[in-house]
């Protein structure tokens, strides 16, 4: 029965025709030399050195969970760019946009290593997912002077760890694993080259961070440095610089429930206008930088963005505030 549910999958994808490769009476040819997209997608994910279990453990799951038998069950040298549509097609009725093109990426890339290898001529996923929409998340952004009023109604014990988000940029998982070691107190900065990272089973570790352009320096300014002085206060090594208030790791939806909520409500009870995410500190610690004329290559690097164009596409509106200072420079010194 579940060949054929299989089968009618097939048929059902090849627009009510016999699927490639299938012989009226025999079952698919035994003439397709080439791997399954399924057992292409298994030898390359195994392959790559610079993947760890749990990310070898996601890719796994994120593929059996989203492609589909149909298309998983062919050859790659058969796949055609049609065949990629329909799948998108799919996806795109059940999952947010940005999902499909993780999705997508990932599939992508396994295909361009089998075009690598010389198994294809070509890949037939490249680009394909350009037609599927984005809409990127609504950011919200505090200037300083909101910032500092905000700050006000956050529970004074996480007051430092809330303050270093904005004034570094840092992600959540990566300030939450720094550790006294990678703080430099005499060389004003600090070493980003650990996040926490979910792991096969649900365990939690400290691990490398996002991407290999994750691993970077951070400058300090003096104030900057004299929170992390008190917060290293007597540590070693190994400790976490930011804990909670048994000493312990500060777990994002505790913090979320028991911080970061209450002070977004007392401060609007107050008359806030805004209403901040966790993550719109980096958001905001980016546009104080862009906003006062940093180059975007320099704003991508201390946050460690794979690359400048993926600063560039976040914060691109925030620009025209920075073409605006730099022709205010550029009229003082009489250009």
């Amino acid at each position: 029965q579940s060949g054929a549910v299989k089968f009618r999958g097939l048929v059902d994808a090849t627009g009510q025709r016999y699927p490639q490769g299938w012989v009226p009476g025999r079952g698919f040819s035994v003439t397709q030399g080439g791997p399954t997209l399924a057992q292409w997608f298994g030898r390359a994910i195994d392959s790559r050195p610079q993947a760890n279990n749990r990310t070898r453990s996601d890719y796994r799951r994120d593929f059996a969970t989203h492609v589909p038998s149909w298309l998983g069950s062919m050859p790659i040298e058969t796949i055609t760019r049609e065949d990629v549509g329909k799948w998108l097609t799919g996806l795109q009725a059940t999952l947010a946009p940005k999902t499909v093109h993780n999705v997508h990426g990932m599939v992508s890339s396994v295909m361009k290593d089998a075009q690598t290898d010389g198994l294809l001529t070509r890949n037939p996923f490249a680009g394909r997912s350009k037609s599927v929409p984005v809409r990127h998340e609504e950011m919200v952004f505090l200037t300083p002077a909101e910032f500092a009023t905000f700050l006000a109604f956050v529970s004074e014990h996480y007051r430092p760890l809330v303050r270093f988000l904005f004034a570094t940029g840092l992600r959540w998982s990566e300030a939450t694993a720094l550790t006294a070691e990678h703080v430099d107190l005499g060389g004003m900065r600090l070493f980003v080259v650990t996040a926490w990272k979910r792991q096969p089973g649900g365990e939690s570790l400290s691990l490398d961070p996002k991407s290999t352009k994750s691993r970077r320096t951070v400058t300090l300014t003096p104030r900057l440095a004299d929170i992390l002085a008190s917060a290293t206060y007597n540590k070693v090594a190994g400790d976490l610089v930011f804990v909670n208030k048994a000493g312990h790791r500060i777990q994002s939806g505790t913090f979320y429930n028991a911080v970061w909520d209450p002070a977004r409500k007392r401060a609007e009870a107050a008359g806030f206008g805004k209403h901040p995410r966790v993550h719109d500190l980096r958001h905001s610690h980016a546009a104080v930088l862009l906003s006062g004329g940093q180059p975007v290559l320099s704003v991508s690097r201390r946050l460690g963005h794979a690359s400048a164009a993926i600063t560039s596409d976040l914060y691109g509106h925030l620009l025209p505030e920075v073409d605006v200072a730099l022709m205010g420079l550029l009229d003082d010194a009489g250009l």
